[in-house]
């Protein structure tokens, strides 16, 4: 039987460090949003930055108030870290003209891979892997603060026909 360290076969450079540019959020509605919002006190003030690929990224400290088991990042926190890296990505694909409607997730699937800990930064990145009308298909990953995948995720997003009120 397989340990977990071999759960992924990626090289150990796969992930590793370059320097990405600050990517901040233009599109209206998101002022009170739990994940990118810095207006909401009780959400996750996430940062982005794009790497030259067109890879979106967020770092995370998480608060203990967000534990799962013991000292392990809650599940849905890591879902939502990724929904949003995820969000972010898709929105990147969007014209210029477009640019303020939203995207939304249409499906998400996450394969938790091993514990992401409260204790260490996390990493996300998402990366668009097609795009076929209205629907962006994007994959992300959560690292370690060693940059070991914890967490992946693939989804499908929608772009809206208009903004909804």
């Amino acid at each position: 039987m397989p340990t977990i360290r071999y759960v992924t076969k990626r090289p150990s450079d796969y992930y590793e460090e370059r320097s990405p540019s600050p990517y901040p959020l233009e599109r209206s509605g998101v002022d009170q949003c739990f994940g990118c919002s810095t207006s909401n006190e009780k959400g996750l003030g996430l940062r982005f930055f794009r790497y030259d690929d067109g890879t979106i990224e967020t770092r995370h400290l998480t608060e203990q108030h967000h534990c799962g088991f013991d000292t392990v990042i809650h599940g849905g926190i890591q879902a939502a870290i990724l929904d949003e890296v995820m969000g972010v990505a898709a929105q990147s694909t969007l014209t210029h003209e477009a640019l303020d409607l939203a995207c939304a997730t249409a499906e998400i699937h996450l394969q938790y891979l091993r514990p992401a800990f409260l204790a260490e930064e996390v990493i996300a990145r998402a990366w668009v892997t097609e795009v076929e009308g209205r629907d962006i298909f994007v994959e992300g990953v959560l690292l370690s603060s060693e940059m070991v995948e914890v967490t992946t995720a693939t989804s499908r997003w929608r772009q809206m026909r208009y903004e909804p009120t």
